[in-house]
């Protein structure tokens, strides 16, 4: 999740101590917010995949970080500050302290664990990525609550619990929404049935236009899209191919769908093998696909583009602000470049700013 919405959840459960002056929802937000401070440590887009969401949000290293933010009411309260006259700000021990904090980073955990891009819960054990796919980066669902309920601040602490209570349920009923959706459409398609497929950009196979039977259809996931639960972005896996559309709850099924190759097995495997930026994208990617395929003018070298098709959003305009710059599509898109004997001769990756930017042409590394 962005970070307001983790520091409002924070905010909100600091109002759940009672009559507390400003000090004790601060704390508590700044805290719930706090793992996010990794992407002040990352300057490229390579380091942003592979440390964003990264130590800092696993359980080991949210014990240390939850330690540091504890020191900050144990101090105040043994040091006694001359503002606060005879009235410390925190009664706490630090060890109960520390427990609160932990508690406040478990819960930004658990939010982020909700979305496609993964949190690497068990580091440093495994570099295994958590996501259940539940819930969009941005969910008006969880944002406009907790804005309310802070914005009310004379509410009694059981309506502050209970809306720290459906940060917690709410994913659950998300994540039966997606289930029930997925099962759906599996099976609820005859052999028979088709669907149409249009072209991202220009064909790169020849299976990417026209008509695609739902037989061929392998499996069917749903993604975490603008206003999920009632919108949600499905990808179709078609063996060569992925189809992705939009799919809004009130809607049903749609009939027309935008394809993408996925990448040939042995050029993803050749482009991982020669280059360092590939092989961590290559762990990071859950649904990659060969956008563009464009020989250079002038040279025999051919240059590819690819993406990972859980970013951005089936909604144009919520696209157009996450994903575009200049009315390109920048978010995760790594490119490379092959001379005539299948030979990586330069690799760039773009996204963000805010994830790490564009990293420029540049040699292959190991």
């Amino acid at each position: 999740m962005e970070p307001i919405t983790h520091a409002l959840s924070g905010a909100v459960a600091g109002c759940c101590f009672g009559k507390r002056r400003w000090w004790l929802p601060a704390w508590a937000a700044l805290v719930a917010a706090s793992p996010d401070m990794d992407v002040f440590f990352v300057h490229t887009p390579v380091q942003y995949i592979e440390y964003h969401r990264g130590i800092t949000h696993s359980f080991v290293g949210g014990l240390g970080l939850a330690l540091l933010f504890a020191l900050v009411p144990w101090l105040l309260h043994r040091l006694k500050p001359a503002r606060f006259g005879d009235t410390p700000p925190f009664s706490w021990t630090l060890p109960f302290a520390w427990l609160i904090a932990y508690l406040l980073i478990l819960h930004h955990i658990w939010l982020d664990c909700q979305n496609s891009y993964g949190t690497q819960v068990f580091l440093p054990f495994s570099d295994y990525r958590v996501r259940f796919n539940t819930l969009f980066i941005v969910d008006p669902l969880l944002l406009i609550p907790l804005s309310l309920g802070l914005l009310l601040r004379r509410t009694n602490r059981k309506v502050m619990a209970g809306l720290l209570l459906w940060t917690i349920l709410y994913p659950f009923g998300s994540l039966a929404i997606r289930e029930g959706l997925e099962a759906h459409l599996r099976a609820g398609h005859e052999g028979g049935q088709t669907f149409v497929q249009k072209v991202y950009g220009k064909d790169v196979i020849a299976a990417q236009q026209g008509e695609a039977k739902w037989e061929e259809v392998r499996a069917v996931h749903f993604m975490p899209d603008a206003f999920t639960p009632f919108h949600w972005k499905v990808i179709l896996d078609r063996g060569s191919v992925w189809d992705v559309a939009g799919y809004t709850l009130f809607k049903g099924i749609p009939e027309t769908f935008i394809s993408y190759a996925k990448p040939p097995h042995w050029l993803w495997t050749q482009l991982g093998q020669q280059d360092g930026t590939f092989r961590a994208y290559q762990r990071f990617s859950l649904y990659p696909a060969l956008e563009a395929e464009n020989p250079l003018p002038g040279t025999r070298d051919i240059e590819y583009t690819f993406s990972d098709l859980r970013f951005g959003s089936t909604v144009r305009w919520v696209d157009d602000i996450q994903t575009r710059r200049d009315g390109k599509a920048i978010t995760f898109r790594i490119m490379a470049r092959l001379g005539p004997d299948h030979r990586l001769e330069a690799v760039r990756f773009v996204t963000t700013s805010g994830a790490g930017g564009d990293s420029g042409w540049h040699p292959p590394t190991p």
